[in-house]
């Protein structure tokens, strides 16, 4: 009897060792999710000193944000090569040819790669508008190389 008694004992101790677990593992993973890390999502999630789940959970916050900041850098840089190769291959195509015969399609690439940031008007849409905008801005200087640092450099610190 007093066995039958124990075990039922050891189970229910069991059972509460498995819910606080599963307590402790729901809440590290809201304090993984919060989008910010502050003294009342340590508190929610039962944390009130900042032990090594914390540093992990902002270690992990600050690795997602870099690795968004590189994607959108190479995003920018992978926009700015495709202009500029677009630009390259009307300017190309366009040497040997009269303006009269230009395309709306390579007119377009040569004025949205000669384009800035500062400018405020929109892009033109008809043939005439094309070509006097670029007959506006064709001697502008090309757009300057970007700031954001290659791969290669980044790796070396």
């Amino acid at each position: 009897m007093v066995d039958i008694l124990q075990n039922i004992d050891r189970e229910n101790i069991r059972s509460q060792i498995r819910q606080n677990q599963e307590a402790g593992r729901q809440a590290l993973k809201n304090l993984k999710e919060c989008k910010k890390l502050s003294a009342g999502a340590l508190f929610k999630s039962g944390r009130a000193w900042l032990g090594p789940e914390v540093l992990e959970a902002q270690l992990h916050r600050s690795m997602k944000k870099k690795q968004r900041e590189k994607e959108l850098a190479k995003k920018k840089m992978e926009e700015k090569d495709k202009k500029k190769q677009a630009y390259l291959k009307a300017s190309s195509e366009i040497s040997e040819l009269e303006e009269s015969k230009w395309s709306v399609a390579q007119l377009k690439s040569l004025v949205n790669y000669k384009r800035r940031k500062t400018d405020s008007w929109q892009q033109p849409k008809t043939r005439v508008d094309l070509l006097n905008k670029w007959a506006e801005i064709k001697h502008r200087e090309t757009p300057p190389p970007s700031p954001v640092r290659d791969e290669d450099d980044s790796s070396d610190e």
